[in-house]
């Protein structure tokens, strides 16, 4: 079995910069892969109202290529990339650059935050991430930042910090891993679900086929991942969670689980995937 958060990173990042366009995809219902491809090809998306979430969310199916085409070059510029990168998955100078600057246009408070958090880091020596700790940023520190003379070292070592101001808080799972395990050996089950993999924000488990232990890790794993607490990522209606899935017959064959359900909606979803995967075969 094994659960992974809901869009960590991008909920992260909405919760930490306070972007208004980032924190609208959860706040408003937009599908945010939707939101970013009309910020990105918007010019051949004429029918599209770009006030109405309805509107946005249809390019789903009116748009569906644009929208994949999107998805790849905003996970490369969140991390620091460019056009030059972008002319890497086959696109044409002139669309990589066009892009890039709607990108950096649509997530510019983004920017804003984490060029504070840079220019800070140049002061200090360090940038703060996930619950206190510092990424040491010392060429950042002895360098003038932003300049046509500024070291590539120093560059690097930006984006380096930069970076781990969203992708420290994986430690969220860490954190949620250990509080599921002491909860695991104060319960019925210390002998029925076993960790075996962490990776960034998943957390994979072998559980004995038991209805009671299924349910009872669906309940507290979610819960454990639903923990919010630390003050820069608290907000009244964007939380954090995920869903546990159940991996059978084989790791490739998925069972997704609903938060909360109870043995015999568990029963019925794992009935129901079984038999259209006997249908299908």
């Amino acid at each position: 079995m094994g659960a992974d958060f809901a869009s960590l990173e991008d909920r992260i990042s909405a919760l930490t910069t306070k972007d208004p366009e980032k924190l609208k995809v959860y706040t408003d219902g937009y599908d945010g892969h939707c939101l970013r491809a009309y910020g990105y090809f918007g010019n051949q998306m004429l029918d599209i109202d770009p006030d109405s979430v309805e509107s946005i969310n249809s390019i789903k199916k009116k748009y569906p290529d644009l929208r994949q085409k999107s998805k790849s070059p905003t996970f490369l510029l969140t991390y620091g990339g460019t056009y030059h990168g972008l002319m890497g998955l086959g696109l044409t100078k002139e669309e990589a650059q066009s892009i890039e600057r709607n990108y950096h246009r649509l997530y510019e408070w983004s920017d804003n935050w984490v060029q504070e958090k840079i220019d800070q880091a140049g002061i200090d020596g360090y940038v703060t991430v996930a619950f206190g700790l510092r990424v040491r940023t010392p060429v950042v520190k002895q360098s003038l930042m932003g300049s046509s003379r500024t070291p590539y070292e120093a560059k690097k070592e930006g984006r380096t910090a930069g970076n781990a101001l969203g992708q420290s808080y994986g430690m969220l799972n860490n954190r949620a891993g250990i509080e599921l395990q002491e909860r695991t050996f104060d319960s019925d089950f210390r002998y029925d679900i076993l960790p075996v993999a962490h990776i960034h924000d998943a957390q994979y488990f072998l559980v004995r086929d038991d209805l009671a232990a299924v349910e009872w890790l669906n309940t507290n794993l979610v819960e454990c991942m639903e923990w919010q607490e630390l003050p820069e990522i608290q907000h009244e209606s964007v939380g954090l969670g995920g869903e546990l899935s159940l991996f059978y017959p084989t790791w490739k064959d998925e069972i997704e689980l609903p938060n909360g359900a109870d043995q015999s909606t568990i029963q019925a979803v794992i009935k129901d995937f079984l038999q259209e995967a006997q249908q299908a075969a």
